[in-house]
């Protein structure tokens, strides 16, 4: 292939990435979703390591204040439950496309995570921020106290949430 060519690929395959970006933010997020699950007991024996009991990522097309969500910017609601306890936690979680997914900022300094679409639901993987707390849980909320889970080693560090009821994403009634 001679360079011109070359080039000319190049720079449709960069001119094309904002686009395919979008397009994967459509496709995922076209109307109100609800992603998430709950462990039952069974489960949660048979990974003991794992403290998370339930996990959800709920999302509108518009944001808390009323502004459109949008591939470059967008919120989630994000919530979880710890097997110790029967309480949810939730927060909101800022987001934004990065290539194949979505990389994801939970308010209050609260954690980071990234999310992938995966067939009918998504991945949803904790990321570790390093420096002085590498080596602690590294999503945290508030809710009735304060809850966090993603130790480095643990069983908490991937989930795939498949697309749920509203109740998985909402269980203490409301909006979501």
């Amino acid at each position: 292939m001679n360079r011109k060519a070359l080039a000319a690929a190049a720079a449709c395959l960069v001119m094309a990435t904002p686009a395919l970006g979008a397009g994967m933010f459509e496709t995922t997020f076209a109307k109100p979703a609800c992603f998430g699950r709950s462990y039952d007991a069974s489960h949660l024996r048979k990974h003991p390591r794992q403290t998370v009991s339930g996990i959800s990522l709920a999302y509108t097309p518009n944001t808390a204040d009323g502004a459109r969500n949008t591939a470059a910017r967008f919120e989630v609601g994000f919530s979880f439950a710890l097997k110790s306890g029967a309480n949810w936690y939730a927060g909101t979680a800022v987001c934004k496309t990065a290539k194949a997914a979505f990389e994801c900022s939970l308010e209050g300094d609260g954690g980071l995570f990234r999310v992938t679409p995966d067939g009918k639901g998504l991945r949803f993987a904790v990321v570790n921020r390093g420096g002085t707390d590498a080596g602690q849980d590294q999503i945290n909320l508030e809710g009735d106290g304060f809850a966090s889970f993603g130790k480095p080693g643990g069983d908490d560090l991937v989930f795939v949430l498949p697309a749920a009821r509203e109740e998985i994403c909402n269980p203490d009634g409301g909006d979501y």
